[in-house]
């Protein structure tokens, strides 16, 4: 059996590659090998764990296990914001509030809606960040 992190970002991990969208998108999967494609627009994955938290005295308890999953939605400069910020928009509707994801008999909540911040300008591309937070008991 995988450890609860592990659990949580298989779970995670999953919802993200369930997600369809038109044209197709490419995920870049954290320290996995990959070539960003010639139209540029792709999505780049990171798990981003917090603090885990002991709100109970009791040992035997239960602790809260909270992070964000961190999408890039990325674009290729000079080609305008609104193509990439629907794309985010459809990520964020992909993992709707109070969404439960499941794995190794762990359930991991999306407790409020994504955030999409403001697209920043890099080096070679645009990118907008989806801030998926998450929360899971254990």
């Amino acid at each position: 059996m995988a450890t609860i992190e592990a659990s949580i970002q298989a779970a995670l991990f999953a919802r993200m590659a369930s997600l369809v969208i038109s044209p197709a998108h490419p995920i870049s999967w954290p320290n996995v090998s990959f070539t960003p494609p010639a139209s540029k627009r792709y999505l780049r994955v990171s798990h981003l764990p917090n603090a885990t938290e002991r709100l109970f005295i009791n040992s035997g308890g239960k602790h809260r296990h909270q992070g964000i999953l961190q999408v890039m939605v990325c674009a290729p400069l000079n080609s305008g914001e609104a193509a990439a910020m629907e794309i985010a928009g459809l990520m964020a509707d992909h993992f709707p509030v109070d969404h439960q994801l499941g794995g190794d008999g762990l359930q991991v909540r999306i407790p409020k809606r994504p955030n999409v911040a403001a697209a920043m300008i890099a080096d070679t591309e645009l990118q907008i960040p989806v801030s998926i937070a998450y929360e899971c008991w254990a």
